[in-house]
């Protein structure tokens, strides 16, 4: 197929014509900015104390009986917090209260994985935390087998013997010395 002639070609009207999009020149560098319609705010008027959107929770507290009002010394206090007052309830000083965490549960031996666990030992019968060695199990030697048959016997069969993730777990207790279980891979 050939390309139409010149006199064909300026028959048609243009692809792309400019006159559907009526788009304004940009404006001069010199050109000014047009003002805002009004003038900022005064300071005063920007600047208004806003009630806080999130305010300070107390929890409810007993009645304390003051004996003197406290004096201004220029350190801000909290309104719900009395300086060198202590607390009477029923003409008697409250006693502080002492919250402690439970004491940890050893698990049984069954349960032991690669880092080291709380157990009560059967031969010592004492709650320890085990003493982990690591020594190359089945996958680290299989490993091994796989990276020499595939040609890499300069060292790098060895890399497996060092990589903790493919060596077993050999927990003993650090009280009586004797082992308690292994956790193979």
């Amino acid at each position: 197929m050939e390309p139409p002639s010149y006199e064909e070609a300026s028959l048609h009207p243009p692809a792309l014509s400019t006159e559907g999009f009526n788009i304004p020149p940009p404006p001069y560098y010199d050109a000014s900015l047009s003002s805002p319609p009004t003038p900022p705010p005064t300071y005063g008027e920007a600047v208004t104390i806003q009630p806080d959107p999130f305010p300070v929770l107390t929890s409810p507290s007993v009645p304390i009986a003051v004996t003197s009002p406290p004096q201004n010394t220029g350190n801000i206090i909290h309104p719900h917090t009395q300086v060198g007052v202590t607390p009477t309830v029923n003409g008697r000083q409250s006693q502080p209260v002492v919250v402690t965490q439970p004491q940890p549960v050893p698990v049984s031996v069954a349960y032991l994985r690669d880092i080291p666990g709380l157990v009560c030992c059967p031969h010592c019968h004492r709650t320890v935390t085990t003493k982990v060695t690591y020594l190359p199990g089945k996958a680290a030697w299989c490993m091994c087998i796989l990276l020499t048959l595939m040609g890499l016997v300069c060292g790098f069969c060895l890399i497996p013997f060092m990589v903790r993730g493919l060596q077993d777990a050999h927990h003993s207790c650090p009280q009586c010395g004797n082992h308690l279980y292994i956790y193979t891979r």
